[in-house]
């Protein structure tokens, strides 16, 4: 079981203060994170019912999503940004290392009390990932799931063995290079298989942020992080992958200062193109 931590879009101010760009979730970001998660939470507070809406009610009667309910006497963005820390810090306690953090922003966003810049291992998905369009129905998403579940379990198990790859291989450019063609030939086959079931989709992008500790600092400064890895030009042509990529590399990035045990993963930010740089 992985379960997602999830938010409503919110951005960091000139300030350094924390603003909510809305308190809902994107009706398209909430079926990303249901066709490839288990379970998830959408924190809420005492004093403001977060983002309540059919469709988060519906996926919570079915025990897809779960609302943590966190207390305050102030409500701003810093504190969501607190109480989506402690949420994963709360479901991992239970599940450990089951957990992650996603937010709607190509960067992450953190209270600056919680969280500290330090550069980590970031694996990229451009114009990548198949995900549902806003108008394929929650039903459908779940329904397809239950019958492919074999190749979304393979497409999870193929990310997560990218970076475990890179960090611990001997040779890691040529681990990176086995690991990024697979992972292509699954995103095609995902693509596919979506199509067959009338699944609605479009390419979106992934960021996910790896804590990678001090010790395998050598082994990725040798990497040769960075490049871009294009899909095959025919592929591209065929199905609408001709300008994305998949991209390792390390990256300053905001990181909790406190990670739950056994948490690599920490953070997927499922972000759109116009933000981009």
């Amino acid at each position: 079981m992985r379960g997602l931590v999830i938010s409503p879009e919110y951005r960091v101010e000139d300030n350094g203060g924390i603003h909510f760009v809305t308190t809902d979730i994107d009706s398209l970001k909430l079926r990303e994170y249901l066709l490839y998660w288990d379970k998830l939470d959408f924190p809420n507070t005492n004093i403001v019912s977060m983002g309540t809406t059919p469709e988060t009610d519906y996926l919570e009667s079915v025990g897809v999503l779960q609302r943590s309910v966190f207390n305050s006497n102030t409500f701003n963005g810093e504190f969501y940004a607190k109480i989506q820390l402690e949420a994963l810090k709360k479901n991992n306690e239970k599940e450990k290392g089951s957990w992650s953090l996603a937010q709607p922003n190509s960067k992450l966003v953190l209270d600056k009390v919680s969280s500290h810049q330090t550069r980590n291992l970031e694996v990229e998905l451009y114009r990548s990932l198949p995900i549902p369009s806003a108008e394929v129905s929650l039903d459908d998403i779940l329904s397809f799931k239950e019958i492919r579940k074999d190749e979304l379990l393979e497409f999870r198990s193929l990310m997560d063995g990218l970076y475990l790859e890179v960090i611990a291989s001997g040779d890691p450019d040529r681990a990176k290079m086995k690991s990024i063609e697979q992972i292509q030939r699954k995103i095609v086959e995902l693509n596919r298989v979506m199509d067959e079931a009338n699944i609605k989709s479009l390419l979106g992008n992934l960021k996910v942020e790896i804590d990678v500790s001090k010790m395998f600092e050598k082994t990725l400064q040798g990497a040769g992080l960075g490049a871009l890895f294009h899909f095959p030009v025919g592929v591209g042509a065929a199905l609408g992958f001709a300008s994305s990529f998949i991209q390792v590399k390390t990256e300053l990035s905001l990181k909790p200062k406190e990670i739950p045990e056994g948490l690599k993963d920490y953070a997927y930010l499922y972000y759109t193109n116009k933000e981009l740089t």
